[in-house]
């Protein structure tokens, strides 16, 4: 059997196909290189050497599979790699499931943002209302001062010091508010801490009376490529608010993430 963790169990499953599919993953756990025989494949699976000659001929008739007839080992066809690589395309930032930010929305009952980098700003580029009256003011396509929010400290976070210098000069971190962070030195202890941390806090640093709370969403090769803030008056947006939304966010971010194609490693041995 594979030893892939599945997070989905098939209702109604086709057991030749899951073995099909199985000696596809079998073949990509090959560390020498060099192909596997029948008999090496039947010592995984124990389904009989003849089904499984019939199933390498299947996908070698589609090309996922291929033979050396000089030593009758099989390995994974290139059709496999053309098939993989058009996942980044389909799997854009913009085509997730947005109901997990409008269910994160609901729940608390605050705006939540999607936002992205572009140059000394960040770009809101979707965002979910709350329905309350009292709410924060974020506009889809605004810009606003990496520095001085949440969604922004996120997303230099993982930057080094001189790309960060280079995007951000002393003279640019305007001072918003009286909590405004307008010293590179402040900034780069703050963006240590996020990344510790996990998220990054606005406590009133870009508006009197607006906090929030943003994570990071990663893609396959684990970069930062977006953020999601939750945002709101900071009457509500209170420590223990804080505390339960940044649950939820995670998980949140998590599964973004993961369609985007982040795997976070185990850190089990």
């Amino acid at each position: 059997m594979s030893d892939n963790i599945k997070e989905y169990e098939a209702k109604y499953p086709i057991k030749s196909l899951d073995k099909a599919l199985e000696i596809i993953d079998i073949l990509a756990k090959d560390v020498r290189n060099s192909g596997l025989g029948i008999s090496e494949i039947d010592e995984k699976l124990k389904i009989g050497k003849s089904t499984i000659h019939r199933m390498l001929d299947t996908l070698m008739a589609h090309n996922y599979v291929e033979k050396n007839t000089a030593t009758n080992k099989y390995c994974l066809g290139w059709r496999l790699f053309e098939i993989g690589s058009t996942i980044p395309k389909q799997r854009s930032l913009y085509n997730f499931d947005m109901k997990i930010l409008h269910d994160l929305s609901i729940k608390y009952g605050e705006t939540v943002n999607l936002g992205v980098r572009d140059g000394r700003d960040v770009i809101t580029v979707y965002k979910v209302e709350s329905e309350t009256t009292l709410k924060a003011n974020i506009s889809i396509g605004g810009r606003e001062a990496l520095h001085a929010t949440s969604m922004g400290k996120v997303l230099i976070s993982e930057l080094s010091n001189g790309e960060i210098m280079g995007i951000l000069r002393e003279e640019q971190l305007i001072a918003y508010t009286p909590n405004t962070i307008t010293s590179i030195e402040k900034l780069l202890s703050e963006l240590k801490k996020v990344r510790e941390q996990g998220y990054a806090i606005d406590d009133e640093e870009l508006c009197i009376g607006l906090s929030c709370i943003a994570m990071p969403v990663r893609n396959n090769k684990g970069q930062i490529v977006s953020a999601v803030s939750v945002s709101g008056p900071s009457i509500r947006i209170n420590f223990n608010k804080i505390l339960n939304i940044k649950d939820d966010l995670k998980i949140a971010t998590g599964n973004i993430s993961k369609y985007l194609g982040f795997r976070e490693l185990s850190n089990s041995g």
